[in-house]
């Protein structure tokens, strides 16, 4: 093993032992084993579909009455989904897991590009997510 594979190893083992990433999988397990959300997430995927089907036939073969149906369903569902407790601290976890590795990538980033690695520091502020932003920064 050479030595950037072994600092990788750590940083991974140093990730898993951070409080965000265990969070993160506490919820996701949390938000696995929740019964109703998971059938309203299989419900919301079968009604998008049902709805995506019927988007697909000619105009003169929609029927808008089932259309404006199922998109009242898919939002009812969406609803439901996204005020469960389980899937709001899941998102609030995956938000924290994603900030932590954006900074870790950002700072690997800096790194290979000459910065000094022990004084580089990403300045996450203006990061869009998007690299076309700000000229591919990660």
């Amino acid at each position: 093993m050479n030595a950037v594979e072994e600092a990788v190893r750590t940083l991974g083992k140093a990730i898993q032992a951070d409080s965000r990433y265990i969070a993160y999988h506490e919820a996701k397990a949390a938000n696995d084993g929740d019964e109703a959300l998971q059938g309203d997430i299989q419900a919301f995927n079968l009604k998008r579909m049902s709805y995506q089907h019927e988007m697909e036939k000619s105009e003169e073969k929609r029927d808008s009455v089932k259309m404006q149906q199922l998109e009242t369903q898919v939002q009812e569902i969406y609803d439901r989904i996204v005020t469960n407790p389980h899937m709001a601290a899941f998102q609030a976890a995956k938000e924290a897991m994603d900030a932590m590795m954006q900074e870790v990538d950002m700072i690997l980033t800096l790194c290979a590009n000459g910065e000094d690695p022990d004084t580089c520091h990403p300045d996450l502020s203006n990061c869009t997510g998007n690299c076309a932003s700000c000229g591919g920064c990660h």
